[in-house]
């Protein structure tokens, strides 16, 4: 008996429990025949002829699904689903009448109606259909009311702010992150239209006023969406003031470290250096060895200096570049003879491997002669006396792949991932009195990805150890197109201004050649050794050359003009004045808004001043 009671209970507890409010006697027999006549015998029944007893009804034993007649005697028409819903909260309702009416059906459903069935045209499996999906369908809404739920607390809880605003600039929505940034609750937000410029493109940088008078950095992202299937966008605010911070701080540090320290320094270098060759009187062998090492570990000192300062404007984006078209054999030529010398000292062998074709591109060759030097240094200092090192270059999918391979003890697979961390040094022991800064590889790295390109190592360790750099060929247009974009950026959406000089020198002015002491030569000394506030040199070709003056307006740019037109007079031996047809000058914002801008117009005025030339 126990046992069969046990199975009863379960039996009770896997039926679907229908509450049944309906009030005509006969309509109510008609559903219980429906229940009768469904193929399997699922359901438990209970009857209602009221709201309130239905209420009673499910406050003693919780249905599963509600079905509901409008017209009850307590409650009449659409009236009744409105009550019932709050009631009986997220359970299901299907709504029973006794016609059909196809907009009173919908309004049904949108008022909380899971279903809407017609009495006296409901079939068995009809009734039986709509109570299955029904109570699957509920089940589905509760779970994405949860998630939804979940994400609105997620939203609330996000530092930054969350607006989504109609096409004509109403605020439908904000979070509690943008709350914080106005300074003002988002019942205020919603009664106000949004004002800040959005670009669903790219990010926009702005100041926001707020109403207690301080002035918010803002980065505004922008993205289009729908609510409530209406077009709107998604807004999103951060709050930059403290990256403002980290700039201003960073923009300190580098000014600190080379004036207050490398000064200073320099100073102490000096005295050392002439107390060593004896300008204050004679000094003895002990003492000549403590002052070398005095001026071998200032040496070090100054060079750690420098390569911080230089990694700390790669990675702000301020490292100043000189780009030219450069042949990257000659340059892997000239890296070998420059250590070959070095190499043979210690029983290496160094050897270099071009392609039959030349290799060029725009680059800033100086910098990548940095990177070649940092690698082959690198590779001397862990080469055994009778080794190998190897340079070589190669084409490799529209790119330039180049390699520094040198035998030896090579670096253990698990030390390859930190080679290019900031002072890192993995591998054996640098030979005796041999220190670097560990900044070498890091600094390599930036210089690279300055160019797009990438760097990594492979190694066999006991056998050999590859660096590699992968280096893209970028027309003239393509750089000057990326380092445009990268200065808008750092221009923070017009709060900083940006200018450029061009320098085209005329076809006669070349016919002395490409010399040292030509002046196309004297020309492009000129530019890279006066103009120490220019972040970018680009030379297109022999005598045209593009300057790009960050955080510079009008004003620095006419200067920069007035300057290039008398130094240009000077050395040409040109009537003042006259080589101010030779420059021109554009500035953002005024002249162009993005990089296609410029590139456009520095066309235009290229081509004007060839046709000067030639006319």
């Amino acid at each position: 008996m126990g046992g069969g009671g046990e199975n009863h209970t379960m039996e009770q507890e896997t039926l679907v429990k229908v509450l049944i409010v309906e009030d005509n006697l006969f309509d109510a027999k008609a559903v219980a025949e429906l229940f009768r006549n469904i193929s399997h015998d699922g359901f438990a029944l209970t009857f209602a002829e009221t709201l309130e007893k239905a209420k009673d009804a499910h406050e003693k034993e919780r249905a599963d699904l509600i079905l509901l007649d409008l017209n009850l005697p307590d409650s009449f028409g659409p009236q009744t689903l409105t009550r019932a819903v709050k009631l009986f909260g997220d359970q299901p309702i299907v709504v029973m009448t006794g016609f059909y009416e196809e907009r009173l059906g919908v309004e049904l459903i949108k008022k909380g109606a899971q279903d809407y069935l017609v009495k006296g045209k409901i079939s068995a499996d009809w009734l039986a259909y709509s109570i299955k999906y029904s109570i699957e369908r509920a089940k589905i809404e509760r779970e994405l009311r949860k998630r939804e739920s979940r994400l609105r607390d997620i939203l609330e809880e996000i530092p930054d702010g969350f607006l989504v605003v109609s096409q004509d600039r109403a605020v439908i929505f904000a979070n509690h992150g943008a709350e914080l940034i106005y300074g003002r609750d988002r019942a205020d937000l919603m009664s106000h239209p949004f004002t800040l410029d959005t670009d669903t493109e790219k990010p926009v940088e702005t100041d926001l006023l707020r109403l207690d008078g301080k002035k918010m950095p803002l980065e505004v992202r922008t993205v289009e969406t729908h609510w409530d299937s209406a077009a709107c966008r998604l807004v999103m605010l951060r709050d930059l003031t403290s990256v403002r911070t980290l700039e201003r701080n960073r923009d300190e540090f580098i000014s600190k470290v080379s004036h207050e320290l490398r000064s200073p320094l320099t100073v102490v270098k000096e005295s050392l250096a002439l107390v060593y060759d004896g300008a204050a009187g004679n000094v003895s062998a002990q003492q000549k060895e403590i002052l070398k090492m005095g001026l071998d570990n200032t040496a070090r000192l100054n060079r750690l200096i420098d390569a911080m300062l230089d990694l700390t404007k790669i990675e702000a984006g301020v490292m100043p570049v000189d780009m030219a078209k450069a042949d990257l054999g000659a340059l892997i030529s000239v890296t070998a003879a420059e250590y070959t010398y070095l190499a043979a000292a210690q029983k290496i062998t160094m050897s270099s491997e071009l392609p039959d074709s030349p290799l060029s591109a725009y680059c800033d060759v100086e910098k990548l002669r940095e990177v070649l030097a940092n690698l082959v240094s690198n590779a001397i200092k862990f080469t055994p006396p009778g080794g190998y090192i190897q340079l070589s270059l190669r084409p490799w999918e529209g790119q330039a792949l180049l390699c520094v391979e040198n035998s030896g003890p090579g670096i253990e697979p698990q030390n390859i991932p930190l080679l290019f961390n900031k002072f890192t040094q993995v591998g054996r022991a640098s030979p005796q009195g041999v220190k670097g800064t560990g900044l070498g590889l890091a600094i390599s790295r930036g210089i690279v990805e300055m160019h797009r390109g990438r760097i990594w190592a492979e190694s066999e360790p006991g056998k050999y150890c590859k660096f590699y750099v992968l280096l893209p060929l970028p027309s003239f247009e393509e750089v000057i197109k990326r380092l445009v974009h990268g200065e808008i950026e750092l221009c923070g959406g017009g709060k900083r201004q940006l200018c450029s000089v061009t320098l085209i020198l005329p076809p006669e002015m070349l016919k002395d050649g490409t010399g040292e002491n030509s002046l196309a030569a004297k020309t492009e000394a000129l530019i890279k050794t006066s103009l120490h506030n220019s972040h970018a040199i680009l030379k297109r070709e022999e005598g045209d050359f593009t300057i790009l003056l960050s955080n510079s307006g009008l004003k620095e740019c006419a200067r920069t003009g007035a300057f290039l037109e008398k130094s240009l007079a000077d050395l040409a031996g040109l009537p003042q004045g006259k080589a101010f047809n030779f420059i021109y000058a554009l500035s953002y914002p005024e002249d162009f808004q993005d990089e296609d801008g410029f590139i456009k117009k520095m066309e235009e005025t290229r081509e004007m001043l060839n046709s000067n030339y030639s006319g």
